[in-house]
């Protein structure tokens, strides 16, 4: 039996286009800052298609350079298009590249577009006994359907992929024949492409009339039938009409002399895709590619043009030096191990002789609490370094310790400690007993500074600062830490080497692009001395009260149970109600809630929380599933997981306080995410009970009050919003009172609420659309809200507008002590990445002034609890949020100076204001 001939023709740039927008809110990015969303989501997809539909053959489709037919008779088709995004213009030769690496032809014909092409091929392909599915999303391809061509339109958000023959397409747009959705083109138009249609006629006009006429021309023979003003509407744009109908109309013989059958899978070239997936820094794509692509010894790296340059890494003696048992190279380097008393304590004293010392610490496991030492690695030259191991007996890993003490407690100013990671130092350093008291410097903070939303591991910041490209070993680093392996024996040397020679070299450079950004004051003010903070909060870790967690773990347990038995009195059977496809299928299946609700990629409904709130007044047991849910992941994230996050010797949870993660300047934390702990339920509140001080001590928080409209009001000069925090009139309220025109005291609640959704808002750029939907109002409202708001607040809208002028100036925004959030989209040609670049400009300094206030007085509080010598400790941030672990008769010391300090730590026109509450656990103290 001879096998089906199944060809897919993929409409290239409306799958770029939209792997491209996929990715807009967080786009990938490689360490040297180009954009590669529409490339790696390109091959997502192409890669899910050749692994799920196996086609026998396969080609991609592509619109050429310069005009087509159509651009030559109608001057404005596609004219109102933005330009192409500079980021996909210089996608496409990659992507072409990639496509050629799998064996896939690449079709591209002068003066005719993708869409005339697969129409044309399509038809060869028909002739020919093929099965051809259009990959596309694109509506106008319905056209060419017939019974053996369909249109494949790939799934969004996990939704499988629509196969639409022709009755899907009739179906659709309630006509007869795929070919009529020409003519419904010509009477609708088509607002993508230019093609103006008839004025005033749209979809279901267009189809009333195909469906009693037939087609255009019998509808404009025939228009002295037609009734009213849509008679004249017909009559005056005839000629338009059918001018649309020729510009809709794919063509389907274009010169084209390929046969569908020189379009057959081909084996790919693996050498070439690893390459290039390597070059893009897409790793796990590298990884997945079969064993036959490129061997160890053929590896290459990528140069900063991003082509094939030859390998800086050898493993093997250098040149012109005499091998030895422990002596490695990389590139032009040389690396030793130092593992004698004597080697040990030359290269300490040598070390205490440089002005800078790079240093990296070989530690196994994630956890700096827990992370077993191995060694360290110090470089004193560049080109140079030394590899000391950390014994594991008792006796000979004192001596070793002994002989690092001088060079980390060295408090005289020089040598300078650089590391990649000085945070996991400190405490490394302090479990062995060393405090790290020499001045130190991060290259990963400094990096962090001047790039936010890049990847900040050393090796791509070494390849991105340096053109480095460093060994497998050293780039593996971080994965092997988690993963919480020892390194092979005999490689030690070498990476913790490299690491630390390499973050040598990013020194000086990185040091000198501070300084020329203007993030010194940043960087030597805030962000380092926030370093020995964040070391110190975690090392202190806090108390969990395991009674609280028992007594909630036994209240949610028997909820759930009972909630669980009311959803399955109302659904008329049991279920699994942690099963999304079970959900669906008793919500959309057997209860009928919506005949056209969303599948996932697999088939089975989508039973999302955002997709299950569109429902919630359709049927009382899609609120109780969603109660469910979250009280189902309170107990499994917080309630059971945090008992099992305590360490054992202290009996703390050590969390891990993240200083390079947001773009903003936020810290963030994990392990557990204390960011994410609920606290607008009463459920989610009571988990704060939990957090317990030390024995006989008590818990301060001290939370900034509305820092954010404190700083928006500062930087805009708004006088009317400056006033309202001046007189200490609740600023909601205000804000109610303002836009509706009442006094203040006869605010309803209701117009309070609303006011507070705009005050936090509408700085951030959300539209009408946005906010009627947030507040569950009309559109209209929500734009007279906006409106209303603006008029009452001038100056912030002033404020908005100067904001996004600045950025496209410049390139970037700043917040109140520095801190830059890089916009290179903010000039784009592309109305929604422009957008996105636009709203960053507008909150970037509002976020991350407030991040930069309370990390300076977090360093503050830190310093003077020093210098005042208390007991008392800082041991959590959150948002606005910190927490203090206070010896009792320490607390009015305590409370007076976390409040000046938090309160001073910026002067600006409106005042800074901190609510401190003390109690026996976080939700009383709170």
């Amino acid at each position: 039996m001879e096998t089906e001939k199944k060809l897919f023709l993929l409409d290239a740039y409306a799958l770029v286009y939209r792997a491209y927008y996929a990715l807009i809110n967080a786009p990938r990015m490689t360490s040297s800052g180009f954009n590669t969303s529409a490339i790696y989501g390109f091959v997502n997809t192409l890669q899910e298609l050749l692994r799920t539909q196996q086609p026998t053959h396969i080609a991609v489709c592509f619109d050429p350079h310069g005009p087509t037919f159509r651009h030559e008779a109608y001057q404005d088709y596609k004219a109102q298009r933005d330009k192409q995004p500079e980021d996909i213009t210089q996608s496409i030769p990659i992507i072409k590249d990639i496509i050629n690496a799998y064996g896939i032809e690449v079709v591209e014909v002068e003066g005719y577009e993708a869409d005339d092409v697969i129409g044309t091929l399509s038809r060869k392909a028909e002739a020919a006994g093929f099965t051809t599915y259009m990959m596309t999303p694109d509506k106008d391809y319905g056209q060419l359907v017939t019974d053996k061509v369909f249109m494949y339109k790939p799934g969004t958000k996990g939704s499988v992929a629509d196969i639409l023959g022709p009755e899907q397409i009739c179906e659709k747009h309630g006509i007869e024949s795929p070919l009529q959705v020409i003519d419904l083109l010509a009477l609708e138009g088509d607002s993508v492409d230019n093609i103006p249609g008839c004025p005033g006629v749209g979809p279901k006009t267009a189809a009333k009339l195909i469906q009693e006429w037939n087609s255009v021309e019998n509808l404009l023979e025939n228009t002295g039938q037609i009734k009213g003003a849509l008679q004249k509407k017909l009559a005056d744009n005839a000629e338009q009409i059918r001018f649309s109908k020729f510009l809709a109309t794919i063509c389907t013989d274009a010169p084209i002399e390929i046969s569908p059958d020189q379009f057959s899978i081909k084996a790919p070239d693996y050498k070439k895709l690893e390459s290039i997936f390597n070059q893009l820094e897409f790793r796990q794509l590298a990884k997945r590619l079969p064993a036959h692509g490129l061997k160890t010894e053929e590896k290459h790296t990528a140069n900063t043009n991003g082509f094939v340059a030859d390998s800086l890494f050898d493993m093997h003696p250098a040149e012109n030096s005499a091998p030895t048992k422990h002596q490695y190279t990389a590139g032009n380097a040389a690396y030793k191990q130092a593992s004698s008393p004597e080697d040990i304590s030359g290269t300490v004293a040598q070390a205490l002789a440089a002005p800078h010392i790079g240093v990296a610490v070989y530690a196994v496991g994630d956890e700096d609490m827990t992370a077993s030492w191995m060694g360290i690695a110090l470089s004193a030259a560049e080109g140079e370094a030394a590899y000391i191991p950390i014994p594991a007996f008792a006796d000979e890993r004192a001596d070793v310790i002994s002989r690092l003490r001088p060079l980390f407690e060295n408090s005289q100013g020089s040598p300078v400690i650089v590391s990649h990671d000085v945070k996991r130092l400190i405490t490394v350093l302090r479990r062995e007993g060393i405090a790290l008291k020499a001045p130190y410097y991060d290259t990963s903070v400094a990096h962090y500074l001047l790039e936010p939303e890049m990847n900040h591991s050393l090796a791509r910041v070494a390849a991105a600062r340096l053109n480095y490209h460093t060994s497998d070993f050293t780039a593996e680093t971080d994965r092997v830490r988690r993963r919480g392996e020892p390194i092979p024996p005999g490689q030690e040397t070498l990476r913790a080497g490299e690491a630390a020679d390499i973050t040598l070299r990013l020194y000086t450079v990185l040091r000198t692009a501070v300084d020329n950004e203007g993030l010194t004051p940043l960087m030597a003010d805030i962000e380092l001395p926030l370093i020995a903070v964040l070391a110190s909060m975690e090392w202190e870790g806090v108390r969990i009260d395991n009674r609280v967690m028992e007594a909630l773990q036994r209240n949610f347990s028997e909820r759930l149970a009972h909630m669980e038995a009311e959803a399955y009195r109302l659904a008329g059977k049991q279920f699994n109600i942690a099963s999304p496809s079970q959900v669906g299928e008793i919500l959309f299946g057997q209860l009928a809630l919506d005949p056209k609700a969303k599948r996932t990629k697999k088939g089975s409904y989508s039973t999302t929380e955002e997709i299950l709130d569109k429902y919630r007044d359709a049927h009382p047991l899609v609120g109780l599933i969603l109660e469910i849910r979250g009280l189902r992941k309170l107990l499994t994230t917080y309630v059971e997981a945090l008992p099992q996050l305590v360490n054992k010797t202290t009996g703390k949870i050590h969390t891990s306080f993240n200083q390079t993660v947001t773009a903003t300047g936020r810290i963030s934390s994990a392990n557990p995410n204390l960011q994410n702990i609920p606290i607008r339920t009463g459920d989610g509140r009571e988990i704060r009970r939990a957090f317990i001080p030390g024995q006989g001590h008590l818990l301060l928080s001290a939370d900034y009050s509305q820092i954010e409209l404190r700083v928006i009001a500062d930087i805009s000069h708004d006088p009317e919003m400056t006033e309202a925090f001046l007189s200490d009139t609740d600023i909601h309220r205000s804000t109610a009172s303002k836009i509706y025109h009442v006094p203040l005291e006869q605010v309803t609640d209701e117009q309070r609420r609303r006011a507070k959704t705009a005050n936090f808002g509408i700085i951030y750029g959300i539209s009408a659309f946005g906010l009627s939907q947030r507040l569950h109002i009309s559109r209209q409202e929500a734009k007279e809200l906006i409106d209303g708001y603006f008029r009452t607040y001038p100056h912030i809208q002033q404020y908005i507008e100067h904001a996004i002028e600045d950025a496209r100036e410049k390139g970037h925004v700043t917040t109140i002590m520095g801190r830059k959030r890089m916009l290179p989209d903010i000039n784009s040609r592309s109305a929604v990445v422009r957008g996105y670049a636009e709203r960053n400009a507008v909150n970037a300094p509002i976020q991350g002034s407030a991040a930069d206030i309370i990390k300076l007085a977090m360093v503050r509080i830190y310093n003077e609890f020093n210098r005042l010598g208390l007991k008392s400790k800082m041991i959590i941030q959150v948002h606005d949020e910190l927490i203090f672990d206070v010896v009792p008769d320490e607390l009015p010391v305590v409370q007076e100076t976390v409040t000046r300090l938090m309160t001073g730590a910026h002067t600006g026109a409106v005042p800074m204001e901190v609510a401190a509450g003390v109690g026996s656990n976080w939700l009383e103290a709170h």
